[in-house]
């Protein structure tokens, strides 16, 4: 088989997990075929930087070997992709939790991008991950890590660049910080729970719960637009903490 053609489709092998695979990241927003080009730009990119003395003579040769080193590939993509799965995964969960506090929980969207069902909070909140994700650059940071991981981890290599503990301790964190995104929203919520515990008592022949819960997406709408302004240093937080677990990203 060709060099270049390998060095080809492994660089797509590396680039896929992120740009392409329908994930929970601000990028499955982005329409297919723009991701198809940036995919292939990325690519071409890697075919005319990458060391070919590194790719390995046998990889060529055998297609075994190439099998393997395309799994490589991909775990190294995958890692990439970690970097905005994981925050938006966290804001996600948090935003499940207002939901199911909230009464909502049953309702959902239809999210065209994904052609998937989402939560109603679920969706304002990762509008908002997307849009700070853009409106800081943190799209050109991720895209500038990947072109520079070509000298880090060099094509062909396959090296996995997350430990398991740095993973677990990255996982921690941003679950923690996706919480602390809705918090406000959560206490306003427990404290209207608390209210319509007691008022249950007092009038335990009222259906309580059909009575509280226009209460509840009136405060949980209202709280939720209160927090998010004050949302964007901490959904910068998750990103650039998830950038900095990855080597190749500078730390940013």
């Amino acid at each position: 088989m060709d060099t270049d053609l390998v060095v080809f489709l492994l660089a797509m092998a590396r680039f896929s997990p992120l740009l392409m695979v329908p994930a929970l990241g601000p990028l499955a927003w982005v329409p297919g075929y723009v991701r198809v080009i940036m995919l292939t730009a990325l690519s071409v990119i890697a075919l005319g930087s990458a060391d070919m003395h590194a790719i390995q003579a046998h990889v060529t040769e055998s297609p075994w070997l190439f099998g393997l080193a395309m799994a490589g590939e991909s775990l190294v993509g995958l890692t990439f992709a970690l970097a905005t799965v994981l925050p938006m995964a966290a804001l996600g969960f948090a935003a499940r939790m207002v939901d199911m506090q909230s009464g909502v929980a049953a309702a959902s969207v239809l999210n065209p991008s994904t052609r998937t069902t989402e939560s109603l909070f679920g969706t304002v909140i990762q509008w908002s991950g997307m849009v700070v994700f853009f409106a800081l650059g943190l799209h050109v940071v991720l895209l500038r890590g990947l072109v520079s991981s070509m000298q880090l981890v060099p094509i062909g290599s396959g090296s996995v660049v997350v430990s398991p503990g740095t993973f677990l301790g990255l996982l921690s964190t941003q679950f923690l910080l996706g919480l602390m995104v809705v918090l406000p929203v959560i206490l306003g919520l427990f404290a209207i729970d608390l209210g319509t515990a007691y008022a249950s008592r007092s009038m335990p022949q009222a259906n309580i719960y059909f009575v509280a819960l226009p209460l509840k997406l009136l405060a949980g709408f209202t709280l939720l637009a209160a927090t998010l302004s004050f949302a964007p240093p901490l959904i910068e937080r998750l990103f650039r903490n998830a950038f900095a677990a990855l080597p190749m990203m500078g730390g940013h």
